[in-house]
């Protein structure tokens, strides 16, 4: 029997296309085989090139400054000297001038005649009398001097209205530095008031000399 061949040219048209692609396919595997083959190989001949020494990083050291430890130093305080005493203020002294006649004596009776008893009149009689106080600029400068005051006492035995009479150095020469100073202590003093027949009195005129000298 004998086998027939279709004489249809569309068979043979579709039988080459079918080849063709074929071998498309088959080339670009083999085209991608390749790529990959030379690939790997290239990966492989790559050789590890290790550094130059000579590029190598050089690390300097670093010295750190070193640290002295602070000691803090105790210091004593200092002494403190002892406070120099200090001197007594020069002291002034007084010197009074005595009053007017002090006592009074009454005059004897008529003979034959009896009285009773007489009294006698009496001066004033000092019962304090405080030093007054140096003047600091007298005593800075070491003058010394007296001042003479003028005063009144009263029937209490109290001192009224004293004044300066006059004020000197030691040389003579008039002066007020002290005259402040008399006249305060002045002020103080106290008597027994003047007497007369048994009675306080007002005694005017009594002058005291005030006088004014540094220690020695």
């Amino acid at each position: 029997m004998v086998k027939a061949y279709s004489l249809n040219p569309f068979y043979f048209v579709q039988s080459d296309r079918s080849l063709i692609r074929s071998f498309q396919n088959w080339l670009l595997a083999a085209l991608v085989t390749l790529l990959l083959i030379l690939l790997m190989s290239q990966l492989i001949a790559t050789e590890y090139r290790a550094p130059d020494s000579e590029q190598s990083i050089k690390v300097e050291d670093i010295h750190l400054p070193v640290l002295k430890p602070t000691v803090n130093r105790f210091e004593p305080p200092q002494k403190v000297a002892d406070p120099q005493p200090q001197p007594m203020p020069p002291k002034a002294r007084t010197e009074i001038d005595p009053a007017n006649p002090a006592i009074v004596i009454a005059p004897p009776a008529p003979e034959g005649e009896k009285l009773g008893p007489v009294l006698a009149d009496s001066g004033p009689v000092p019962i304090f009398k405080p030093a007054p106080r140096y003047p600091r600029t007298a005593l800075r400068q070491g003058i010394e001097g007296y001042v003479v005051v003028e005063f009144s006492i009263g029937r209490a035995g109290n001192v009224l209205n004293p004044i300066v009479v006059g004020g000197y150095d030691s040389a003579g020469n008039p002066t007020d530095v002290f005259n402040r100073a008399a006249i305060t202590a002045v002020e103080r003093f106290k008597y027994r008031p003047q007497q007369q027949d048994g009675k306080p009195v007002v005694r005017h005129g009594v002058r005291n000399r005030i006088r004014f000298k540094l220690a020695e």
